[in-house]
Formats: structure tokens, sequence, C-alpha cells
């Protein structure tokens, strides 16, 4: 019962921080509106819980929405044990002791990737913010879930904010595509990378905006932080974006140079430094891309990953004209699969619908084309999209993974295509077909 209580009182100060904080004032979201929309994330985090207790109700160990809270709750009984190690956990300073190591780590089953690349292990981020969120939630995974959805409620609206000046059609036309589309609503509706990538990415992407506008310090601080937060969040997605805020920040800067050739040029300047990054930096980009792909496919063969799960990709090597030949597969793989014939349960056959309806939004564009000149936030989405489908398309031969993997650029596809269909043909139409049938 005190969970139950604990979680309403939770969910009423959330509700107040909506209506008073000024943050989440916007001429054309009405507080109603936004209280639906949070309201909408928070029945999804239910609706997750349901499939993954449901469906894969004997796998709690490897289920994605409950292995970083449990690993978290390893760490937060240190509380109880020894409150100094629980905070050498908590912030990573001198947590190599021996005791810890024993008494904790190993027992946390993710704490370890068993394949790591990344300058960052985002793991232990999101293991040691359930640990501190649970100093507050009593430990109640559902608690520690609605902050996850808060979070990156934040980081959505922060997003929207930002489209929305650069949308000029109907603005709940963008909310429908920011907010409510199934692989963005469910996937940042849990305890999981995702929640905190659109939290980071979001008001990252909102203080650059504000910084592009007019510099000053604190803007430029609080970007730096949130770019700090991605990175700890999920390195990759924060190294994709940079050639875009560069791109931006060129564009600003260089008004005489058509913005399409600054973009080209930065584009391929970072493809030059991709695949030379072992000459500057302790770290061979291209070869640990070619690395995890193999380990990849290698790692669900072991595990015996379900056939319909499985997809053929082919196999890298470290060349430049390896990764140009198997880029237009990948961008494919990435943008339209699974198909609807590929949906072997209930999550995939969602991403297969929802990928049909990209394809459907993409037919749409010749027959009602919205002549659109390209603003900076279209050339950022154009960018950030291409890199990161095809940097999942190249490694990822797992369709669930696959529908995870891109669901951070989904919001800025979406409002890529929306800018180039005219609505108000559409609504025109059919309100004109309407007429003759009725």
């Amino acid at each position: 019962m005190i969970n139950v209580v604990l979680y309403f009182a939770f969910l009423f100060v959330i509700f107040w921080i909506i209506k008073k904080w000024n943050f989440f004032h916007h001429p054309d979201i009405s507080y109603k509106l936004t209280l639906f929309l949070f309201i909408s994330k928070m029945l999804a985090s239910f609706f997750l819980f349901f499939i993954y207790t449901n469906f894969y109700p004997n796998n709690r160990l490897n289920n994605d929405i409950f292995k970083y809270y449990d690993d978290g709750q390893v760490m937060y009984q240190a509380i109880y044990d020894s409150p100094s190690n629980y905070i050498r956990m908590l912030t990573g300073i001198g947590d190599s002791k021996t005791e810890i190591i024993e008494q904790y780590y190993k027992k946390m089953n993710f704490w370890i990737k068993p394949i790591d690349y990344e300058i960052v292990n985002e793991n232990k981020t999101i293991i040691r913010l359930n640990a501190f969120f649970s100093l507050f939630t009593l430990q109640n995974y559902f608690i520690n879930t609605l902050l996850f959805v808060f979070l990156s409620f934040i980081g959505l609206f922060a997003l929207f904010k930002v489209l929305s000046n650069y949308f000029s059609q109907n603005k709940l036309i963008l909310v429908l595509f920011v907010f409510l589309m199934p692989s963005t609503i469910f996937w940042s509706s849990a305890i999981l990378k995702e929640s905190l990538v659109f939290f980071s990415l979001g008001l990252l992407i909102y203080f650059f905006d504000k910084l592009l506008k007019t510099f000053s310090i604190s803007n430029f601080l609080l970007f730096i932080l949130f770019s700090i937060a991605l990175s700890f969040s999920k390195m990759y997605i924060f190294i994709l974006i940079i050639p875009g805020l560069i791109s931006l920040i060129l564009i600003k800067v260089l008004p005489n140079i058509k913005p399409w050739l600054i973009v080209l040029s930065i584009h391929l300047l970072i493809i030059l430094l991709y695949f030379n990054s072992e000459y500057f930096l302790p770290y061979n980009f291209s070869e640990i891309t070619v690395a995890k792909q193999h380990d990849f496919i290698n790692l669900i063969h072991h595990f015996n990953v379900p056939v319909g799960s499985k997809i053929e990709i082919p196999l890298l090597s470290d060349s430049i004209y390896s990764f140009i030949q198997y880029s237009p597969n990948a961008l494919i793989n990435s943008l339209f699969r699974p198909f609807l014939f590929e949906a072997h349960n209930l999550t995939s056959l969602m991403a297969a619908i929802e990928n049909t309806f990209i394809l459907f939004l993409i037919i749409l564009i010749p027959i009602f084309f919205r002549k659109n000149k390209f603003n900076q936030w279209m050339w950022f989405s154009l960018s950030f999209c291409i890199m990161l489908f095809i940097l999942i398309g190249l490694t990822t031969p797992v369709l669930g993974a696959l529908v995870r993997y891109k669901v951070p650029a989904f919001p800025f596809l979406l409002f890529l295509l929306i800018n180039f269909i005219d609505f108000e043909k559409i609504h025109t139409k059919i309100k004109s077909i309407w007429k003759k049938q009725y």
C-alpha cells in the first residue's frame, strides 16, 4: 500500500512541475495536452512491463527493462552494509577496492559488458542512476520507471520546442510525430538507455539552439553539461551529432557559402578523420566498427538467437571501399526493416507497421509536395539520421536491436519528412473526396 501511495505522490509532484515550470509552457501545447502526452508515456511504461512479464516471464535476467534496475539494487544494498562504499560506487571514485568488486560488482550481471569497445561504459551510468533513485523510491521498480519516463519527457519537450520554431504548419502535426510514434513513446518510457539519451540529447539541442541565437555563459555551460550527460548515456550518439552541430555553426558564421557545400565538406572531412583516427587518437574507429559487427554476429550464433530475429548482413572489412559498398543496404535495413512479413512478435509487428508508415510518408512527398527551404535543423536531421542509420545498419544483425538503436533519430527523421508534405493540401483533398461521397 505504501508503494502505491508513494507512486501517486511522485506523480502529483511531476504534474505540479509540469504546471509550474515555465519550460513546459508553450503557446501550441496546452497544459491538458502536455499532461496527456506525459500520461501516454506513463501508460506505455506499463504496457512494456506487461509485454515483458507476460511474453518473456522466465527470462528476467536478460529482459532489457529490468536488467539495469536489478543491478542498481545490488549497488543500493551497500547503503545498509557500508554507506561509504555506496558513495564510492555511485561516484566511481575509489571503487576499485577488492571488497567492492567482490561484494557488489561481481554480483551484477551488466556492470561489465561482455564485449566493450566504448570509451565510456554506459551500463554503469544507468545502473548508478537506478541506485541513486532508489534512495527516494524505496526501491520501487515502478517509481524508478516513472522518473525515467519524466526525464525522457523533458528531453522530448525540449526537442519539440526547438523543432517547432522551424516547422511552419500546424504544430499539432509535429506533436504527433515527436511524442506519439510507437517506437519513440515505448522505448523511451522504461529503464533503458534510450530514456537517458532523449533527456540529454533534447536538452543539448535546446541549449545549442539558444547559443546559435545568442551566446551566454549559462547556456554554454548547460550545453557542455548535457553533452557530457549524452556521452555517458550513449557515446556513439554524441559522436554522431558532432558533424551536424559543427555544420550548423559554420552555416551561421559563413552565410555567404551555400549550406549544402558546408555540410558536404564537413562530412567528407569527418569520413577522412574516421578512417585515420588511429593517427591522432588512441582509437581506430573503423577497426572498432568492423570488430563490433563481427563480434555481434558471433554473439547471436553463440546465444542461438531465434531465426525470425536474425538478418543477414554483409561482412565488413577495414577499408573505406567496404563501408561505401555496404552503406546503401545498411540504410535500407535501418529505414524499413522489419518488413511486415518479417514481424514475428508484437513489438516487431509495431515496428513493421511504423516502417510501412515511414514509406507511406515518403510516397506522400511527391504527391503533396511542399516547397520548403532547408532550415538549419533539417540539415542537422539529415546528417544525424544518415550517419546513425548507416552505422547501425552495418553492424546490427538482429531486428529487435535494429529497432531500438534507431529510436534516437526517429523524431528527426519524421521532422525532416513532414517538412516536405503539405498537410493543408491533404486536408483539402480529403474534404473534397468526402463531399463527393456524402
